[in-house]
């Protein structure tokens, strides 16, 4: 079992998702500041989707017109796309996992 875990651990470093990803964060890097602004970008879109309020939409709107002209940086634009591929290989993972233990995911599939 370690060999396989280490095995899928070495696959998702080499994969093309992860290999972007560590080529964005370095980039990132390079400039003063802009990694603390992301990660304040991305601390304040997850708060407000975890309120889940009835104006979401209007809160949505509002750290859009917010975010604009950070959002169109295209280290910013590299580094959140790069970050979502990531984010996806994982899930990919997670799922074709549950998928083949025979978990029960009927709760998972989407209407």
């Amino acid at each position: 079992m370690e060999h396989a875990l280490e095995q899928l651990v070495s696959a998702m470093k080499n994969s093309e998702e992860y290999v972007r990803f560590q080529r964005a964060e370095a980039k990132v890097a390079e400039f003063s500041g802009l990694q603390q602004k992301i990660d304040e970008f991305r601390m304040n879109w997850f708060t407000q989707q975890v309120n889940g309020s009835t104006d979401l939409f209007n809160k949505v709107d509002l750290m859009d017109e917010q975010y604009t002209d950070f959002r169109e940086n295209p280290y910013v634009q590299e580094f959140l796309a790069a970050e979502l591929a990531v984010c996806r290989l994982f899930q990919q993972v997670n799922w074709t996992i549950l998928q083949n233990l025979d978990f029960n995911t009927d709760f998972l599939q989407e209407n």
